[in-house]
This record gives C-alpha cells, sequence and structure tokens, in this order.
C-alpha cells in the first residue's frame, strides 16, 4: 500500500498523454500523441501524404515511395515533467521498396513516492517504449502498401508489461493531383499486468489497445508547391474524429545529373523544383496548429529544419515542436 498514491499519479500522468477525448483511457496513450513538426503543422492530417520520414509514423505504405536514405529527430518536453521522443531511420532496399527503424519513448520521472504518513520513501518512474520496423512496397506508382511490426514495452516503477502488434496501410494515387490512403493500427496489441507484484491479493488485468483506422486524402497543386489534406480517424471504440491541413511549398530550380536507364556510364541533366521553405496551417478536433520549414542543401545532404506551434491542446505539449530531418 505504501507505493499506492504513487503509482496513481504516474498512471493518471501517463494515460493523460493523448489529448482530451483521444483514446486517454486506454492503452498505448502515449503512441497516439503524434510526432513530426510537419505532419503535426498540417492538424496531423498526414495519412494520404505520407511523405518523408514521418510515413514511418503516419503510414508505412509512403516509404514505398522515398528516393533515398533519410532520418528524423523529434522531441516534445510535455507537461508534468513528461517528454515524448522518436528517432527513425529509412532507407530505400530493391525494387521500390524502402525499410525503416524507429524508436519512440514516453516518460516521467522523480515521482515522490510516500508511504501511509506522507513520508518521502524514495522516487519512482515510469517509461514506455515502442520499438518498430516498417516496411513499404511500390506496386506502381500509383499504388504502395506497407506494414509495421512494433514492440511496446511499459513500466509503471517496478511493474511492467510488454506486448507486439501491428499496423497496416496503403495509398492509392490514381492522378498525379491526388492521394488516397487507409491506416489500421493496433492489430494484436493488448498488455497483460500482474498487481500481484504490488498487492498481495492482487489479479491480472488484462488491457486491450483501440484498434485505430485513419482514412485520408491529399490534393496536390500548382506543381506540388501547394499540398492540401484531410482525414477521418475512427476505432473499435467508437470514437470520431476529424483533422484537415494545408501547406504552401518555396522552391527554386535546380539540375542534376542522373544516369541514363537505357545506356550504362551515361549521364543526363534534369531540372527539378526542389523545396526551400514552407509554411503550413491545420486543424485537428478544433484545435488549431500552425508550421513552417527550412531544407538547406549541404554537399550531398539535405538538412531539414520544420516548426510547429500547437494550439489549446492542453496537457500534451508546451507548445513548441522542433524536428530535425536528413536525407543522405
Amino acid at each position: 500500500m505504501r507505493r499506492t498514491l504513487a503509482i496513481i499519479v504516474i498512471l493518471l500522468s501517463a494515460s493523460s498523454v493523448a489529448l482530451s477525448g483521444d483514446y486517454a483511457g486506454y492503452a498505448g496513450a502515449f503512441l497516439r500523441n503524434g510526432i513530426g513538426a510537419r505532419a503535426l503543422g498540417m492538424g496531423g492530417a498526414f495519412t494520404a501524404v505520407a511523405e518523408g520520414i514521418d510515413a514511418v509514423y503516419y503510414n508505412p505504405a509512403g516509404l514505398g515511395f522515398i528516393p533515398k536514405t533519410m532520418a528524423g529527430f523529434s522531441y516534445k518536453s510535455l507537461s508534468l515533467d513528461r517528454h515524448l521522443g522518436h528517432v527513425a531511420v529509412a532507407f530505400p532496399i530493391r525494387n521500390e521498396a524502402a525499410m525503416a527503424a524507429s524508436w519512440l519513448n514516453f516518460g516521467v520521472s522523480d515521482v515522490p513516492m510516500r508511504g501511509q504518513s506522507r513520508q518521502i520513501l524514495g522516487e519512482v518512474g515510469n517509461s514506455s517504449d515502442a520499438f518498430e520496423l516498417s516496411f513499404g512496397k511500390a506496386l506502381s506508382e500509383m499504388f504502395s502498401f506497407g506494414g509495421k511490426l512494433r514492440y511496446i514495452q511499459e513500466k509503471f516503477d517496478d511493474l511492467q508489461s510488454f506486448t507486439v502488434g501491428m499496423d497496416l496501410g496503403a495509398v492509392s494515387k490514381p492522378h498525379k493531383f491526388v492521394s488516397l490512403a487507409a491506416v489500421f493500427q493496433n492489430i494484436g496489441s493488448k498488455h497483460q499486468w500482474n498487481g500481484g507484484e504490488y498487492w498481495s491479493r492482487g489479479t491480472t488485468y488484462e488491457e486491450q489497445f483501440p484498434i485505430v483506422m485513419k482514412f485520408g486524402a491529399a490534393g496536390y497543386f500548382v506543381d506540388d508547391k501547394i499540398i492540401s489534406a484531410a482525414e477521418i480517424e475512427t476505432s473499435d471504440k467508437g470514437e470520431l474524429k476529424f483533422r484537415a491541413g494545408a501547406e504552401l511549398w518555396y522552391t527554386r530550380k535546380t539540375v542534376r545529373q542522373v544516369e541514363d536507364e537505357y545506356e550504362e556510364d551515361t549521364y543526363i541533366e534534369i531540372e527539378e523544383d526542389v523545396r526551400v521553405a514552407g509554411l503550413r496551417i491545420g486543424i485537428d478536433r478544433k484545435n488549431p496548429a500552425f508550421g513552417a520549414s527550412l531544407i538547406q542543401e549541404i554537399k550531398n545532404i539535405s538538412l531539414s529544419l520544420d516548426y510547429a506551434y500547437l494550439v489549446g491542446r492542453e496537457g500534451t505539449s508546451a507548445g513548441h515542436l522542433f524536428t530535425l530531418g536528413f536525407v543522405f
């Protein structure tokens, strides 16, 4: 009983990492807070966009279209001394496919542990980790599918549980101006907690993850300089959510050499638009969001800095989020 108060505080802070009404009372709440400043600047409406390293989180099917090796780092400092961090690396493999490895971490520490007389007995903490392997395959320029295998480990002081699960996603591009997508998340995930580690009469409790389903659409205009997106989200718990966003890119013309697909060791010059800076706006269930990006080419590496300002997401963010990305 001496740890009861501390454990309750940690459980409440862990569950509240999700947004208000965002399955906060269900298992795996930390997985649904959103990562990536670019995607969150668009209100999180990224299921059908699924570009770059953020595809690892929002829709693994988007990995089938990545042209180069990519890496991304994202970190959010949350209320109640919590944090949420994400690291991902994706790389193309043979035949229009790609793989990715990622790590999502949520935690809170230094929570005072008190006894029945409210004396401090020490400190306890909570950590939640998701280790993921993702795969995406483009069957053509019009369709890609992908999946993610996830291992989840959650600890509340000495109480811990492990589970595995998977996500499945698909992206269809019936026209160069339109993208449609669907994602199914948390398939097969559930926790089993053994309360006997804290209480002599404790029992085993099974905690099922909600199956989250997202359906989105995106439009590309003015040579892809303007991208708009919208999506709906529901789950087997019956909740319905809506997100929408748009972004505007400033580009510059550049000429690069590529190998001729018909003649070996022969190169041709092509002209293309390269993104330099972007602005975006979005809405996530009535909560507005804003963002911006800067991209700088340094030799053969493209370095991007994305920023998002999140409004009204009480308890989940300090309001500001930065993401650093690399394309090799």
